[in-house]
């Protein structure tokens, strides 16, 4: 299946053709996915270089204009920008999407300088900003018509590859996380059983580690344990209503991420589960160490290295579970 960026940037230039309003500033210079954009519509293409802090506070200008910005970078450059994401975008009210290719340890093996593990963390500290992951590159099509019926402030974070599982379940289950604009997360796979609260087990996952997440329910399956994995791909449109639902007989949750865990996901579903008073929830959160990780490696072996190994992390799981 294409790389999410190329489904996205090509969605975006199909749309682009229909409505003079949707602009593309890129910081990359390389992207073959930008090669048309620049033949066919130079008016509604710009290439800032390697510039994000322009590129950011033109799309906020241009966004004041009516117009649908997009930004698109490198995952990791994204801390450059965060002023002037706070004060052109988010305090002054202009909704650009800014496309952050690359999230987590996707540029293994590049280090830590290219492997944005806090980016969720640093994004949701901002007001207003939706942060946004989709799971494969067959749900691109969805999100982009989804951003462009409701422009708002948005950080999408594009992973350079799935794991075949991913792509398989999510054909399997259709295209439809982001067709309704209800923030409501979706159970990719497994159903919880609300009947046996004491081994009920609810993954919550989010891209490229989302794989390891089902493969960990699937070993807790075959031991007779109620579980399911919730892809949490609107990090910060969550609908707490439905999270408490989906929650209300849970024994156990378990978040796994790709991420330092200070204000990932993981802390976002704790807010919750702590606001809704859901006292009976125990809460194990998995997350990479809060270090920059300068060992080499590909990404499978970067995780594999920090914790994240299967049969790791189903010890660390069937412990906090005590079976």
């Amino acid at each position: 299946m294409k790389a999410q960026r190329d489904v996205f940037l090509d969605e975006l230039y199909l749309a682009a053709q229909k409505d003079s309003n949707i602009i593309l500033i890129s910081v990359d210079m390389g992207a073959p996915a930008l090669d048309r954009w620049r033949k066919d519509l130079p008016n509604q293409f710009f290439s800032a270089g390697i510039s994000e802090q322009n590129a950011i506070n033109v799309a906020s200008g241009l966004s004041s204009q009516n117009k649908k910005v997009f930004v698109y970078m490198m995952a990791c450059w994204a801390a450059r920008c965060f002023e002037q994401i706070r004060y052109s975008c988010a305090m002054a009210g202009n909704a650009i999407t800014i496309l952050g290719n690359g999230v987590a340890l996707g540029y293994a093996p590049a280090g830590p300088a290219h492997e944005p593990t806090e980016d969720i963390a640093y994004m949701r500290s901002l007001v207003g900003v939706e942060i946004l992951s989709p799971a494969s590159s067959a749900l691109i099509p969805s999100l982009v018509r989804n951003l462009l019926d409701n422009p708002r402030l948005s950080y999408v974070r594009l992973e350079r590859s799935v794991p075949k599982l991913v792509d398989e379940i999510v054909t399997k289950k259709g295209d439809d996380y982001f067709r309704n604009y209800d923030g409501s997360p979706y159970v990719f796979y497994g159903e919880p059983d609300f009947t046996n609260k004491t081994k009920n087990v609810v993954f919550f996952s989010s891209g490229y580690i989302l794989e390891r997440a089902v493969r960990c329910a699937e070993h807790l399956l075959k031991n007779g344990i109620s579980v399911s994995v919730v892809d949490v791909c609107r990090i910060t449109s969550l609908n707490r209503e439905y999270f408490k639902k989906l929650l209300i007989n849970v024994g156990f949750v378990i978040t796994l991420e790709e991420q330092t865990l200070a204000g990932g996901f993981g802390s976002a579903i704790l807010e919750i589960i702590s606001d809704s008073n859901m006292k009976d929830i125990s809460v194990l959160r998995i997350g990479l160490e809060s270090r920059f990780i300068f060992e080499n490696g590909t990404r499978e072996e970067l995780l594999d290295a920090n914790g994240f190994q299967i049969t790791n992390l189903i010890q660390r799981i069937e412990k906090y579970i005590a079976i």
